[in-house]
Order: structure tokens, then C-alpha cells, then sequence
């Protein structure tokens, strides 16, 4: 996934993601990384998500999101993103565990993205310009 923040410049970055049942999504990054500042000034995120392998002569899959992102506060909220995102990623390192945040064990922290709108396309369903668009409550 690669999410895109607005500071005094914009900026992007590559990151390692899972979601939830209510589509929102879960991101591990360095709080002190160039996106994580600009979210902590600016929650108006864009994402883009898609399969990696394609070929650029292939029919384009992906999502293009808009969203809210925020870094995740209080124990058990931050307990479960952080669960979900080792199960989706097949993480087993101690390391990358509650406890782990808390011994400085790694320098990452959990930060959740609140979809607004998700653009889908699927150029062997839909044509160019013909792609669904949802709009979603941000009252989460």
C-alpha cells in the first residue's frame, strides 16, 4: 500500500497494511517518519492499493482511497491492530507485539486509516472513467 500526506510538501510512502470488517485500515510506521509527522499536522490521507506483479500492458486492479489516519492510542485498541496486522502479515516476531512497543523494541506504532471514499478499478470489469465510487461515514 503506499499513502500519500500533505505537510509543507506532499509525500508518499510504502507501507505494510491489514483491515478490519468496517474497512479500515491498519498501518505500523516510525512516528517520526516524514508521513507519520504530516498526519499528526494534516489526518487527510490518500491511498493507493494495488497488486504489485501487474504488468504495465496488463488491465489495471486496484483501490484508490481517501481517508482520515491517525495514530492509535489506548492499550487494547492498539493491542488489536497490532494482532490483526501480524496474523495478515504472517509476523511472529516478539518484537512487533504490544510488549514489544512498550521495551523499544521496535520504533513503529499503530496508525489507523478511516476511509471516506474508495475508488475501485478493474479494467477487465469496468471501463476508464466507468469505475465504482463509494462514499463512507466518517463517524467511526
Amino acid at each position: 500500500m503506499v499513502v500519500a500526506t500533505y505537510g509543507s510538501h506532499p509525500w508518499i510512502a510504502t507501507v505494510y497494511y491489514t483491515l478490519d470488517q468496517d474497512l479500515n485500515i491498519y498501518f505500523l510506521s516510525d512516528p517520526n517518519t516524514i508521513h507519520c509527522r504530516q498526519i499528526a499536522k494534516n489526518p487527510k490521507v490518500a491511498i493507493t492499493i494495488a497488486d504489485s506483479p501487474q504488468r504495465p500492458t496488463s488491465k489495471k486492479k486496484g483501490l484508490q482511497i481517501f481517508g482520515l489516519a491517525k495514530q492509535i492510542s489506548g492499550m487494547h485498541k492498539i493491542i488489536h491492530a497490532l494482532n490483526l496486522w501480524r496474523k495478515t502479515l504472517g509476523v511472529t516476531s516478539e518484537a512487533y507485539t504490544y510488549t514489544g512497543m512498550m521495551k523499544k523494541a521496535i520504533k513503529g506504532r499503530m496508525y489507523k486509516v478511516v476511509p471516506k471514499k474508495i475508488k475501485f478499478f478493474n479494467e477487465e470489469l469496468w471501463d476508464e472513467g466507468k469505475e465504482p465510487t463509494i462514499k463512507l461515514s466518517i463517524d467511526k
